[in-house]
Order: C-alpha cells, then sequence, then structure tokens
C-alpha cells in the first residue's frame, strides 16, 4: 500500500523482510501441515504463537468460504492465494497489487486491486472479470446486509458502493485514509483510517463521527465477529483488538509483526496475517 512519509520506507524494510523470510525457508510458497479451521487455539494469554501458515507476500486481504477455503491477497506478489481446508495452497488468480477481499453468496470473490483502481469478480473456478472501476486506490472491501460491496476508497476519502449489477455510488466522504470497511448486524457501517489512527462510524444518514482512537495505527483487518462487536488490526501497537460498543478497544492478541489482514470463517474463529513475517495466525477467541 503507498503510505506517507516515514512509513513508506518502514514498508520497503518489512516487505525485504518478507523475502529474506521465504529465502530461509526455501521458497515462498511453504505452509504448515496444519489447516486454518482445525488449527488448534493459541494460548490465552493472547501472546502471538506459532504461526499456522507462513511465505506470503505482504498479505492485505483474507476471506473464508463456507467450507474453510481461504483465500490471501499476496499485495506485493501480485496474486491471491488459496488455503483448503486439508492444507494444501496454490495461486488461485493474479491481481495487480491485490488488497481487500469478499465472497458473496454464490462463492465468487472479490478483489479490490489497489494499483488498479478496480474491483475484480473471480469466478470459483477462477474466471475473472472486471466488476467495477474508477475508484481511488480501493484497499479494503466487505458486503453489507443488502448484498452490495462496501470499497475504501483510500486516496478520496470516501466509501463507496456497488450495487449488484455493478452501480457505484457514494455511501460517505470527509474519511482520513479509509483502508478497512465493515458493516455490523444493526447496519451501522464502521471504517478503519489509515491517517490518525481512528475507527469511524457511519450513520444511516451518511454522517460520519469518531467510535474510537484507541488504536496506533490501523490496518485493512475489520471485521464483525460473532458476538457482532468488531475486531481491528493495529497495526503499528502490533496488536489485534476488539471494540466494544463504546469504542473502547481492548487487545486480544498481541506480539505480532505489523498485522494488516483480519478474517472470520463460518465457525466465528479470528485470523490476522501480518507484513513483517508473512504469515497467518488464529487470534484467540
Amino acid at each position: 500500500m503507498r503510505m506517507p512519509g516515514g512509513a513508506r520506507a518502514n514498508v520497503v524494510r518489512r516487505l525485504l523482510g518478507v523475502v529474506l523470510l521465504a529465502l530461509t525457508v526455501g521458497c515462498a510458497g511453504e505452509t504448515s501441515r496444519t489447516p486454518p479451521t482445525g488449527a488448534p487455539p493459541l494460548a490465552s494469554s493472547g501472546a502471538a504463537s506459532a504461526a499456522i501458515h507462513t511465505g506470503f507476500s505482504a498479505p492485505t486481504g483474507l476471506a473464508f468460504a463456507p467450507d474453510g477455503t481461504l483465500y490471501v491477497s499476496n499485495w506485493s506478489g501480485g496474486t491471491v492465494e488459496r488455503v483448503t481446508p486439508d492444507g494444501a495452497r496454490s495461486t488461485f488468480a493474479e491481481v495487480s497489487a491485490p488488497a481487500g477481499l469478499a465472497l458473496d453468496t454464490k462463492g465468487n470473490l472479490y478483489v479490490a486491486s489497489y494499483s488498479g483502481d478496480t474491483v475484480y469478480r473471480i469466478s470459483p473456478a477462477g474466471r475473472r472479470q472486471e466488476f467495477a472501476t474508477g475508484f481511488h486506490t480501493p484497499t479494503g472491501i466487505g458486503f453489507d446486509s443488502r448484498g452490495n460491496l462496501l470499497v475504501c476508497n483510500r486516496a478520496s476519502n470516501e466509501i463507496m458502493r456497488v450495487a449488484p449489477d455493478g452501480t457505484v455510488s457514494r455511501v460517505a466522504g470527509g474519511l482520513s485514509t479509509p483502508v478497512g470497511v465493515a458493516e455490523d448486524a444493526g447496519g451501522t457501517i464502521f471504517v478503519a483510517n489509515y491517517t490518525g489512527g481512528t475507527l469511524s462510524r457511519i450513520g444511516r444518514d451518511g454522517r460520519v463521527t469518531t467510535h474510537s482512537d484507541d488504536f496506533d495505527g490501523l490496518g485493512v483487518g475489520l471485521v464483525v465477529g460473532r458476538d457482532n462487536r468488531l475486531y481491528a488490526t493495529d497495526r503499528a501497537a502490533g496488536a489485534i483488538k476488539r471494540v466494544d460498543q463504546d469504542g473502547r478497544a481492548v487487545a486480544v492478541m498481541s506480539g505480532l509483526g505489523s498485522p494488516v489482514a483480519l478474517g472470520v470463517n463460518a465457525a466465528g474463529t479470528i485470523y490476522t496475517a501480518t507484513w513483517d513475517d508473512g504469515a497467518l495466525y488464529q487470534v484467540p477467541a
């Protein structure tokens, strides 16, 4: 992702670290044999434990299919990886700078191309087509309860809505470099802002307010758990935080190296992926 000021240099160093890790293990595609849906829970202390999968290249988005298949966007590698429930891993698609991922009810995968200003739709068989274009460095994406796709327009500080037929409209503007988006069960839209480290909420009238500022620096990862509470990646703090209704954010996992991606499977188990070591971890319940 493009980042301002000194943060860009930090990202370059982190990406170099991922490359070095890949060279160390022998190849960037190496994974563990433990499938993500069957992985044992991490220690209750919330500290980072052993990685479930490694060798990703700046993983930015995660999406789980109902059968437990996991999709991971390799932002710097230009690919979307697929990990099946038995742990087998393969390249599912090639996309320029893939960021956010989302799956619809038919099993189609949606991929935000950060550098291409496009959201692609990829069928379960791997057929890719443009779903919507004309964005401004789209990052996090996610479906609302009506089947519309919400898209973070990072460069223009907007949240956009794409109807199932591909029609694009604006939900809200005036955000602070939005990178993650999610809607809760009540229909409220939440947005992770890269600049300022704040979590915003968008009411049904489009009004934007600050929901939480208990973050050092948010990443793309923002999901609603089975308890209808938000979970967000505090990239700068190396933590995954649960956000309560009053906006208070509490770390449920710490000691991570720049967590950016976040996803939740059908059972409600949350996973994160980190840029520093290009790895996937299970988040403690």
